[in-house]
């Protein structure tokens, strides 16, 4: 096996990078469809798919749950304190 077949091997089966896994927990949905029809990360994760990143596509897809999870759960707990308040 040559050096660029180990590579691209190795490359299909590396983890997202902190980095990358914080830009999908932090903005999982394009926030201006309408200005711009495709995110970083809609980018990103079509290039994933398109070089066959397997294990980056399903952390990416996780990232983004747990994102959406997270302001999800950041809103109604802004709910529940607004509602004790009063």
């Amino acid at each position: 096996m040559n050096q660029e077949l180990k590579n691209t091997e190795k490359r299909k089966t590396e983890p997202l990078t902190n980095k990358e896994w914080f830009t999908f927990f932090i903005i999982p949905v394009n926030p201006n469809s309408r200005l711009n029809s495709k995110s970083a990360n809609q980018i990103e994760y079509e290039r994933y798919e398109r070089f066959g990143f397997k294990k980056k596509m399903e952390q990416a897809d996780t990232a983004r749950i747990a994102g959406v999870l997270f302001y999800f759960f950041i809103i109604l707990i802004a709910i529940i304190i607004y509602y004790i308040k009063l």
